[in-house]
């Protein structure tokens, strides 16, 4: 056998391990015991006190469970003020592009979106640049500018400006100072904690968190590696509802957490287009499930508690039959949610006997003794 095939032996053991011991202190038997031949193992009797589950015959799928939060994504601190704060948002308000985040010596500081904060006011004297670009992308969705937006801060843009500090009813100045503004990168935020206080000078008011809610669920390295954008998944929320969805993006982590030595893990994230799915009163721990793997094929599936482990890397399952428990051999393939497909038996399995029955669909086979 191959180091692979050897691997792979010694992984299902150790799973089929875990479950049947569980499976067994649960039931309070016993089904470890060394290899015979098939042959009759017990009586009438101990036959009518056997508790079974008919074999099934269908496509055997793996699912991965994964502990997950449905919430709105990690906060992050709104920049600090420049001046004494007389306005602060309400927690939970939802604040879209060009609308007022709080104020600041009684004037609005408004929202905007970008990738980069401003870095100086800008104004006709202003230099060509990216912020620029950025200014006239915001006054373009707000309705000020109407031409091709650039990085050059021309009459237009002028214009633009004076126009929105009108409507603002901000003295008309045609000039935006860094600390008139909020930038970004998104096209609106949801205020999560207000942390200042009115007449506070030089903190940052709130923290701000993005306005969709989203499921997000920690990954190992491997399950980082192994899932995939687009990957079906089902939500399972914690009154029970299902949602069908997939994956958006994997987050590969690694970011430091602050904690010496600690990085953030790979995360999975779902997100929900229709956000009528959930309510904000479902925030919390929830469950994900992942159709991780499935065999591509139709074989016989029994329980796992039903292997009995007997020579090295060999297993069979006790099938009742005409009142008494018969041993037959088995070899065994994927094993997902407590379940095991059953590749071959009887004599088809390497080193069992010739006259080894063989299992069959509908046949009971032995779960607890």
């Amino acid at each position: 056998m191959s180091s692979t095939g050897r691997r792979r032996r010694k992984m299902l053991r150790a799973l089929l391990s875990v479950v049947v011991i569980a499976a067994v202190a649960a039931a309070g038997a016993a089904f470890w015991r060394p290899w015979q031949e098939p042959l009759e193992t017990s009586g009438p009797a101990d036959s009518a006190d056997a508790i079974t589950v008919p074999v099934e015959f269908g496509e055997l799928t793996s699912k991965l469970r994964l502990n997950a939060t449905l919430g709105y994504g990690e906060p992050v601190e709104l920049p600090a003020t420049q001046g004494v704060l007389t306005a602060l948002p309400d927690p939970g308000q939802v604040i879209e592009v060009g609308q007022q985040v709080f104020e600041v010596d009684g004037r609005p500081v408004v929202l905007l979106e970008g990738e980069r904060p401003f870095w100086r006011e800008l104004s006709s004297d202003s230099g060509d640049g990216p912020d620029v670009l950025q200014l006239e992308q915001n006054l373009a969705r707000l309705g000020f500018f109407d031409r091709e937006p650039d990085s050059r801060f021309d009459w237009w843009t002028l214009d633009a400006v004076r126009r929105w500090q009108e409507e603002l009813g901000l003295p008309v100045t045609g000039k935006v100072a860094v600390s008139d503004v909020v930038v970004v990168n998104a096209p609106s935020i949801r205020i999560s904690h207000v942390t200042a206080d009115l007449g506070h000078t030089g903190v940052s008011p709130a923290t701000y968190t993005a306005t969709a809610l989203r499921v997000v669920a920690p990954l190992t390295p491997a399950q980082a590696r192994d899932l995939t954008a687009n990957t079906p998944v089902t939500v399972v929320l914690p009154d029970g509802t299902e949602h069908a969805s997939v994956i958006a993006s994997i987050d590969p982590g690694g970011q430091p957490t602050g904690e010496e030595g600690q990085i953030t893990p790979p995360t999975a994230v779902i997100e929900f287009p229709d956000q009528e799915q959930v309510l904000p009163d479902e925030l919390g721990s929830i469950q994900v499930v992942v159709q991780s793997a499935e065999t591509g094929e139709e074989t016989l599936i029994v329980p796992a508690t039903a292997l009995i482990a007997t020579a090295e890397d060999s297993y069979a399952v006790e099938v009742r039959a005409r009142g008494q428990i018969l041993r037959v051999p088995v070899q065994i393939g994927l094993i997902a949610d407590a379940r095991v497909q059953i590749l071959t038996s009887g004599s088809d399995v390497d080193g069992a006997p010739r006259d080894a029955p063989t299992l069959e669909p509908g046949d009971e086979v032995v779960i607890s003794r």
